[in-house]
């Protein structure tokens, strides 16, 4: 019993991954423009993807780091890694190791994992209405070749409001398998159910709100889109100087 009870207890106390919910916060990276925190994290993504360097790495690492802790980003947030992720980087690192290319796998694995800290932050700090309301400035350059940039917008905005649904849909679906789960040690073929039942939920979740919206927009007509201008700050620009700073120090030095 008390060995049931600690590993219910283990299971209990474990973080789920949450997506696109920003942490609420009143802080300089919050009050950020979105279309700012978008570019920047593109800017660094690309750049540490083309030099991927240990300087690069480790100036990557430098901002995102500071852009934690002026966001104050709690611990909470940040999901509990089942253990067969660390099993599975353990076991290919020996793998690389003996084909002598531990230095570019952990190079790699490191430029994974600041990639999706990067894409994290943007989302524990940006709302989702946001980024819809960014969409159309962003977009604003590709209209000079003539880009249905209207319909892309429509589009991702369209999928980006169906996103909380799906998001609420799995959670319901594996907090209802915690419940009715065994303790223990999950199995291959238990971890494959839940990948079926997560896909399913999805699926299903996504041709319910394509039939509502497809019925909405047959009865609204076309959407038009609207078009916000950018809300720049001083918060902005030091943004966009640190992040250059960065990136030229990781293109040259790296």
């Amino acid at each position: 019993m008390r060995r049931t009870g600690a590993r219910s207890t283990n299971r209990s106390t474990r973080r789920p991954l949450i997506l696109l919910r920003p942490v609420p916060r009143e802080t300089p990276v919050h009050r950020l423009w979105a279309g700012t925190k978008l570019l920047a994290a593109s800017a660094l993504a690309v750049t540490v993807a083309l030099v991927p360097s240990w300087t690069s790495l480790l100036v990557l690492a430098v901002v995102l780091a500071t852009a934690i802790v002026v966001a104050r980003i709690p611990r909470g947030a940040v999901p509990t890694v089942p253990w067969w992720v660390f099993a599975s980087l353990g076991f290919f690192a020996v793998l690389s190791s003996v084909g002598g290319g531990l230095d570019p796998y952990v190079r790699s694995v490191l430029v994974g994992l600041a990639l999706l800290v990067c894409a994290s932050l943007v989302g524990w700090t940006t709302r989702l209405g946001d980024i819809v309301d960014t969409l159309p400035v962003l977009f604003a350059p590709l209209r000079l070749l003539r880009c249905p940039v209207d319909e892309w917008v429509t589009t991702c905005t369209l999928a980006l409001r169906v996103l909380p649904s799906i998001r609420e849909e799995l959670r319901m679906v594996f907090a209802a398998r915690a419940l009715r789960g065994r303790p223990g040690v999950p199995t291959p073929r238990g971890l494959w159910h839940q990948v079926v039942d997560a896909v399913g939920a999805v699926v299903s979740v996504s041709l319910r709100q394509v039939r509502d919206l497809g019925d909405a927009l047959a009865v609204r007509g076309q959407r038009t889109v609207v078009r916000t201008r950018p809300h720049w700050g001083i918060g902005d620009l030091v943004t966009v100087v640190m992040v250059a700073a960065a990136c030229t120090v990781m293109a040259v030095w790296g």
